[in-house]
């Protein structure tokens, strides 16, 4: 993904339909005459305080859900569609760079956040460029991206997403699969389009072990 489009959805988030409505919202709210003359501060809050109060925590309440909307921890109904959108939540961890460039997460870190997400796994072939436990669909999982043949794939591993088949993934310019697990929950593996995934989901997916 170029850096121009990282920078157009970065902006499309921030400019979350619902988010900007309560932030209207909060905004219109106005202070009563008594809070815009200087007075001598009480102790407490007074009634008249109570309409700024609301709209801070108005505001406050839009930002939680935004945020939490924007990195598909609020589930959608598609699953394929909260992957792409925790994907989008990231950018930083599928910049593009040259191969030669990439600096591979070392094996502790791997294991440390397998560890924490219940899962443990043998070596794979791909460089892991990119390791973290993060949160989706109310659950925190196993977030990779392991360099592929023309550039970074993402792997999530979801022990608690059960998928009768392979669900193809078609979003926002990635492509990718998220294919049901022999072991229970399944893998979701996106790339470019372009990228060979499906040597990628293979081999993780028989290297892959729960610990739950």
């Amino acid at each position: 993904m170029s850096d121009k489009s990282i920078e157009t959805r970065e902006a499309a988030d921030a400019a979350d339909p619902e988010f900007e409505a309560l932030l209207e919202r909060a905004l219109r709210i106005p202070l009563p005459e008594a809070d815009r003359r200087a007075q001598k501060p009480k102790v407490g809050i007074s009634r008249w305080r109570w309409p700024a109060v609301a709209a801070v925590a108005l505001l406050a309440i839009g930002v939680t859900f935004g945020i939490l909307k924007n990195s598909a921890f609020i589930p959608s109904d598609s699953l394929a569609a909260d992957v792409v959108a925790h994907i989008h939540h990231e950018p930083r961890a599928i910049s593009p760079r040259p191969a030669s460039d990439v600096q591979p997460v070392s094996n502790v870190e791997v294991t440390r956040v397998l560890q924490a997400a219940g899962a443990e796994m043998g070596n794979i072939d791909p460089i892991v460029r990119y390791a973290k436990l993060c949160p989706f669909r109310g659950r925190m999982v196993a977030h990779f991206v392991v360099q592929g043949e023309a550039g970074p794939v993402t792997v999530m591993l979801l022990p608690e997403e059960d998928v009768t088949g392979p669900v193809a993934v078609d979003e926002d310019g990635f492509m990718g699969t998220i294919a049901p697990l022999a072991i229970g929950g399944s893998i979701a593996v996106v790339g470019e389009p372009g990228e060979t995934l499906e040597e990628i989901q293979r081999e993780v997916a028989a290297a892959l072990r729960w610990r739950l």
